[in-house]
């Protein structure tokens, strides 16, 4: 008895379709899409404390240059919102140590004074390593950008050994306080005598944590985060050819765009992101051309990251009108930035969500065949 063999679908159509989704005005109202039903402010209120105590306590303790580095480390504080607590702890201190993993990564590229096209590669391979490691996990949340926002970060802050160790202390402390922030609602609830988990309990957190997926769906996983890392590297190398000062965050655009669980999400997810961003570069040159000093700085840093994690269930691109500001901010704590660089931003988020749209166009499944609104 002979089995059939089926020929493999033409991709050529699929890839038509998706091109022509692309420009078409679904797209944009997808990506304008409001829906305030799913607004919360517990969550976010947990993750603007998290920032908002290491962003002071760095400027207290005068160690205000890595406080930004510790900032991004409590951001681990906005990921796993709808685990089950226990389910959630582990999965918070997975991302705690790779979070300090990637502030390592870049900040040895620092201290090393690797050239760009290194640091483009490093980068974007850690890009690719983010994203397999937050799906294979059932990681829900930001995604692996903050983790390349990160490594860029620390890239331009380390010059020496001594500062990588600062940078991966600053960030290990932050994880801490954000994951601590995460979980105070069980933390209170339960006390810490309780929340010890017996070895059956740890078994079945195991298998909930890690998921059941074969071999195949792995190795779907690896082609993604392939994918990724191809995509991250062509944006920041062609927004370095055309002269911009961050081709990372041109990377940024590309992976923030292609988390998009579908080539449909991909699309609009990267349309939410160019809006957000031409807004909130607004709002930032304005916040950067005023004499906010540090603490100004910080204020505003706590008010826009905890707008960015109410608007995330929301509305991509209220989110990223918030996120944009809070991040040029937060970079602007360690290296004094101009309004110029928010426009920069602009260009190098056009960049990255063009590459990313493109890349997922043409590596599409028939899976992601787009289907029409209903």
């Amino acid at each position: 008895m002979t089995s059939a063999v089926h020929p493999m679908p033409n991709a050529v159509p699929h890839r038509r379709a998706a091109l022509r989704h692309a420009v078409s005005t679904q797209a944009w109202r997808d990506a304008m899409h409001i829906d305030l039903s799913r607004a919360g402010v517990a969550a976010p209120i947990r993750v603007g404390i998290a920032v908002g105590v290491v962003l002071i306590a760095g400027g207290a303790l005068g160690h205000r240059d890595v406080a930004g580095l510790a900032a991004l480390g409590a951001l681990v504080s906005a990921f796993c919102r709808p685990d089950p607590y226990p389910v959630r702890a582990t999965r918070l201190v997975a991302l705690g140590v790779a979070i300090t993993g990637a502030i390592a990564v870049g900040a040895t590229l620092g201290a090393s004074s690797a050239p760009l096209a290194v640091e483009i590669v490093v980068i974007s391979l850690l890009a690719g390593v983010a994203s397999y490691l937050v799906s294979a996990l059932h990681i829900v949340g930001p995604g692996a950008v903050i983790l390349v926002f990160a490594a860029a970060g620390a890239a331009g802050f380390a010059h020496d050994a001594a500062d990588v160790g600062r940078a991966v202390t600053a960030t290990a402390v932050g994880a801490v306080i954000g994951i601590a922030a995460a979980l105070a609602p069980w933390l209170l609830r339960s006390g810490p005598s309780t929340t010890a988990p017996d070895s059956a309990t740890r078994e079945s957190l195991w298998r909930t944590l890690v998921g059941g997926r074969s071999a195949a769906g792995h190795r779907h996983l690896l082609v993604i985060a392939g994918r990724m890392a191809a995509a991250s590297a062509i944006a920041a190398t062609i927004a370095a050819g055309v002269g911009l000062a961050h081709p990372m965050w041109a990377a940024m655009g590309a992976i923030a765009a292609m988390q998009g669980v579908t080539y449909h999400h991909t699309v609009s997810r990267g349309y939410a992101r160019l809006l957000g961003n031409v807004a909130g570069a607004v709002i930032a040159a304005a916040l950067l051309a005023l004499p906010l000093g540090y603490w100004g700085a910080v204020a505003a840093i706590i008010v826009f990251q905890t707008l960015a994690e109410i608007f995330s269930t929301v509305n991509y691109a209220l989110c990223s009108t918030a996120v944009t500001p809070m991040a040029l901010l937060l970079t602007g704590l360690g290296a004094a930035l101009s309004p110029q660089m928010a426009l920069d931003r602009v260009g190098d988020t056009v960049i990255g969500i063009v590459l990313g749209i493109v890349v997922a166009a043409v590596t599409i499944r028939p899976a992601d065949v787009i289907r029409p609104a209903t």
